[in-house]
């Protein structure tokens, strides 16, 4: 069963930033400045998951991730400009 996820992410360092945030492209879609979106089976989350945990300083970054059922159940509404564009790649 797939699952809808919005990740945040602040990560210290400009290069590990690089990698977390190729690595989130290939699962999610790009919302905003540290923040994707998108749907994922388990295998799905727990692959990026091992991904991230291989990048990421768990004394200096922080990765938070808030999902769903369905995304249906989460209203988004966008104040200013929307930043998103075309980023999953496969």
């Amino acid at each position: 069963m797939k699952m809808y996820y919005i990740a945040v992410y602040d990560i210290a360092s400009p290069g590990r930033l690089q990698k977390v945030l190729k690595t989130f492209r290939k699962y999610l879609h790009w919302i905003q400045n540290s923040a994707f979106e998108g749907e994922l089976n388990e295998g799905q989350f727990e692959k990026l998951n091992l991904e991230l945990k291989k990048i990421i300083n768990k004394k200096k970054d922080s990765l938070l991730f808030f999902n769903t059922e369905n995304k249906r159940y989460i209203t988004k509404r966008m104040i200013g400009i929307e930043k998103n564009e075309p980023t999953m790649y496969f």
